[in-house]
């Protein structure tokens, strides 16, 4: 996973400078969202910090959208529902992925809310809350893995791992939609009330989908336990036939 460190810290490395580059042409950093009482003179460059805050916006809450309503969600069900060898690289990509989206919304969005002075909104602290949260993430996942693999069931390192992500999948959609709100009470590039609708939809479709295929994929380790009178999932052969283990 080196190659995707690396990927991460540039990404955030560019975003973050991305979000400290708007501002007027003489280096003023004009708040966007500051109340000027009509003051038409302190609008001066306005138009062109206007226009990089609104891609900043509009990075921020794409690329956050993207991992917590698709990439993350895709991660899980995969990883509940197929069965080959090697998925718990599939499951890694996906949820990487999704890590280096939000690494770099992250840094967008910790960039916009010191801007305008929101890192108090609840919007702002629990994405904070997540990044600090998914940091721990890999190293569980690996745990996770590792130990499944020695003792044939999930250990403490497992149940780390699992619930925080499902709990880290719930909260991020949910905050996705406190950043909607938010955007809509600052009047600047607010969406329309249609897209807000559109995004819970969507979402809390994404999110039933997925805690399904988490209920489908217990009930399946479920049966499988009392066949086989031990905590495995059901298993699989490689070509030359050995045995594994699922992922689980």
């Amino acid at each position: 996973m080196p190659n995707f460190t690396k990927l991460a810290l540039v990404l955030a490395g560019a975003t973050t400078a991305l979000a400290q580059g708007y501002g007027d042409s003489n280096g003023n950093n004009n708040n966007p969202y500051s109340n000027n009482g009509g003051d038409s003179s302190s609008t001066t460059g306005y138009p062109s910090s206007l226009s990089n805050f609104h891609l900043i916006v509009t990075a921020h809450a794409v690329l956050a959208t993207l991992a917590f309503s698709l990439l993350f969600p895709i991660g899980g069900i995969v990883i509940r529902l197929a069965s080959f060898p090697g998925l718990w690289w599939i499951h890694g990509v996906f949820q990487t992925l999704a890590y280096i989206l939000y690494i770099a919304a992250f840094a967008l969005g910790v960039s916009m809310a010191q801007s305008i002075d929101k890192l108090g909104e609840t919007h702002a602290w629990l994405g904070i809350a997540l990044f600090v949260v998914l940091l721990f993430q890999p190293v569980l996942g690996v745990l996770h893995h590792v130990m499944f693999k020695k003792y044939s069931r999930r250990t403490v390192w497992s149940y780390g791992h699992i619930w925080l992500g499902r709990a880290a999948i719930t909260v991020g959609m949910v905050n996705a939609g406190l950043g909607l709100r938010l955007s809509q009470e600052t009047r600047v590039f607010a969406p329309s009330q249609g897209a807000v609708v559109g995004y819970w939809v969507v979402a809390v479709i994404i999110w039933l989908v997925y805690m399904a295929s988490v209920v489908y994929g217990e009930i399946k380790r479920g049966r499988s336990s009392a066949k086989g009178g031990v905590d495995t999932p059901p298993r699989y052969r490689q070509a030359e036939g050995e045995e594994l283990r699922q992922y689980a």
